[in-house]
């Protein structure tokens, strides 16, 4: 581990990265974040370790990238892969799923020390109810249950899993997530509503406000940063019926336009389980809807070859400086770690 260390320490010091990626066609790096908290232990019930960024390591990242790398916006991708804007070297754009309030507060700040405007793609339905959507729900009765030992029995299967043991706690969840991804709107809340009668507690919305409002989606706007769209229930809209695309994508996108008083122009794909994320039916919706970009959550380069309604990104999360910049470099030099 320690000649691994070393190994990687004088590769990233040799130029022999830099030299790779002059010798390949141009390139852009998208990053994927989600929260990013000043302490994730008060929040780590129901948004999970696993999307949130602590709050020094993401200043790390974005010091990193404004001395290092060159840091643009969706929109310079957009010009770049129409061919009216030349990419810089070593482009990187900073985005965020979901639309936590964390995101106005903690990452925006940071992300203005260093001259950085990053992407933010609310989920509209929780934004406009002020209330976290339904994986932070699910998650914070796995992740209770597992605090009391709970024993949960399916009754169409007879399975039993020992909520207490971490991988049984994992697979169930996994498991109970999946008609989540298949439903949208009331019933998707309906269900999780369900699950909460069966468990006999839930999380209290009305206490824990996680969402970015409009107002300050609307602020940052005006600050430099561009909001997206992420659907309206952060479904997968690739598993749900074709009718239901009119809520999740037009009308969420019709909110949005509305509450912003201006055209939203991109667009992630949510993808909180299942496979694939999208489809046919769902990239001639985002067509349709003139999006200039959507994103997806698969690991990958930005290049001239690439559908700008299908951008790869990379998610990094709490990598220490050092990892940090051997993913960015192996990245951008297009070598698989």
């Amino acid at each position: 581990m320690l000649f691994k260390e070393k190994l990687k320490t004088l590769l990233l010091k040799s130029g022999a990265f830099r030299l790779r990626q002059m010798m390949l066609p141009r390139s852009v790096l998208i990053l994927a974040y989600h929260s990013v908290a000043t302490d994730w232990r008060k929040q780590a019930d129901y948004i999970t370790r696993g999307i949130t960024t602590d709050a020094d390591i993401f200043e790390d990242h974005m010091r990193i990238l404004r001395q290092e790398y060159n840091p643009i916006t969706l929109e310079e991708v957009s010009d770049g892969l129409r061919g009216t804007f030349s990419l810089p070297p070593r482009s990187i754009v900073v985005t965020f799923d979901d639309g936590f309030a964390d995101n106005y507060s903690v990452a925006a700040p940071i992300m203005e020390r260093y001259g950085i405007r990053g992407t933010i793609y609310l989920t509209v339905g929780a934004t406009l109810r002020q209330e976290l959507p339904w994986f932070c729900r699910t998650n914070f009765l796995f992740q209770r249950a597992k605090n009391k030992n709970i024993i949960l029995t399916d009754k169409k299967t007879n399975r039993t899993w020992h909520l207490g043991d971490q991988l049984e706690n994992r697979e169930a969840l996994v498991l109970y997530c999946h008609p989540c991804a298949r439903l949208s709107g009331d019933e998707l809340s309906d269900y999780v509503s369900g699950l909460e009668s069966w468990f006999g507690f839930g999380l209290d919305l009305k206490e824990v406000r996680g969402m970015m409002t409009f107002e300050q989606a609307r602020e940052l706007r005006q600050r430099g940063h561009i909001i997206g769209n992420h659907t309206f229930s952060h479904c997968n809209v690739a598993h749900i019926p074709r009718e239901l695309l009119q809520l999740e994508m037009v009308e969420s996108n019709e909110i949005l336009e509305r509450e912003l008083g201006e055209p939203v122009e991109h667009f992630s794909y949510p993808h909180p389980c299942l496979n694939p994320q999208w489809n046919d039916a769902t990239l001639a919706e985002t067509e349709k809807l003139n999006y200039k970009t959507a994103v997806l959550t698969s690991f990958g380069q930005v290049t001239s070859r690439r559908s700008p309604l299908l951008l790869p990104r990379i998610l990094l999360n709490n990598q220490d400086n050092k990892e940090f910049r051997w993913k960015l470099e192996n990245a951008l030099a297009k070598i698989q770690v």
